[in-house]
């Protein structure tokens, strides 16, 4: 079990560590509390309109990135593990959505790899979001970089 340490502003507001650990027993708990929002949010994001299946993919994966750098939190539930809880699963459902938009696109447009699936594409924001986690400070250009060798993957 991870120890929560109070800091100041916990200490100052009158909120006991026994208190903090029977609302959130362990550390995660707690971090899944403040960023259930934010996975919310995540949640909702969808491919443009009107681009192609691999410039909407560079677009998501790029947007998606850029908002998870913001939030190591997030960083740390996404790629933390197998997902558990309503509003992890809901993140991967609708990556996987996001994925099956994407597939049906490039049934037109022809701009990804034929054998790509929509589990390919969830697997691969999964996999940018891991390498987010390992990136502690990305420099300028470090996610469109990461972006773009992943649809290179991806790509027809």
């Amino acid at each position: 079990m991870t120890t929560i340490v109070l800091t100041p502003p916990l200490r100052s507001s009158g909120v006991g560590v026994g208190t903090l650990y029977r609302h959130f027993p362990t550390r995660d708990d707690l971090v899944r509390a403040i960023t259930r929002a934010d996975l919310a949010g995540f949640a909702v994001t969808d491919l443009p309109d009107g681009a192609s299946a691999i410039d909407g993919l560079r677009q998501f994966f790029t947007r998606t990135l850029t908002h998870l750098a913001a939030n190591k939190a997030m960083i740390d539930i996404l790629a933390g593990g197998p997902p558990s809880g309503a509003d992890l699963e809901r993140c991967l459902a609708h990556l996987r959505a996001v994925g099956r938009e994407a597939v049906e696109r490039s049934a037109a447009d022809r701009s990804l790899a034929p054998d790509v699936t929509a589990d390919d594409i969830a697997y691969q924001v999964l996999g940018l979001v891991r390498i987010m986690q390992l990136v502690s400070d990305p420099a300028p250009g470090t996610i469109e970089h990461q972006v773009d060798l992943a649809l290179r993957g991806l790509a027809a």
